[in-house]
C-alpha cells in the first residue's frame, strides 16, 4: 500500500511542479514534467488499487494536463519554426533572458506567449 501513496504523491508532486514551471514560463520543462506526471498517474490508476471515483478523477486530470501538454509542445514547435529577429547591438537579447519577466516587459510582443499564460490552470490536489 505504501507504493500506492508513493506513486500517487509523486504524480502529484510532478504535475505541481509543471504547473510552476509553466507559470514562470519554462515551457519545455513544464511539458516534461506533466507528461511524466501523467506517466505515474496512469500507472496508479492501471496497477495500483484506488476506488473508481479516484480512477475517474485521476483520469480526467490526465486528460487537463495532456491537453496543456500538447498546447505547449504546438507553441514550442511554433516557436522554433519562427526565426529570431535580429538583435541590434547594445540591446539585449531575449534568449538571453529567459525567465527574467520580473518587470512584465517583452511579454506582450508575443501574443502566444501571453495566451499560452493566460490559459495556464492552477493545479489542484488530489
Amino acid at each position: 500500500m505504501a507504493s500506492t501513496s508513493s506513486n500517487l504523491q509523486k504524480a502529484i508532486d510532478l504535475a505541481s511542479k509543471a504547473a510552476q514551471e509553466d507559470k514562470a514560463g519554462n515551457y519545455e520543462e513544464a511539458l516534461q514534467l506533466y507528461q511524466h506526471a501523467v506517466q505515474y498517474f496512469l500507472h496508479v490508476v492501471k496497477y495500483e488499487a484506488q476506488g473508481d471515483k479516484a480512477k475517474q478523477s485521476i483520469r480526467a486530470k490526465c486528460t487537463e494536463y495532456l491537453d496543456r501538454a500538447e498546447k505547449l509542445k504546438e507553441y514550442l514547435k511554433k516557436k522554433e519554426k519562427t526565426p529570431q529577429k535580429p538583435v541590434k547591438e547594445g540591446q539585449p537579447n531575449p534568449a538571453e533572458e529567459k525567465g527574467n519577466d520580473s518587470d512584465g516587459e517583452g511579454e506582450s510582443d508575443d501574443p502566444e506567449k501571453k495566451k499560452l499564460q493566460n490559459q495556464h490552470f492552477k493545479v489542484p490536489l488530489l
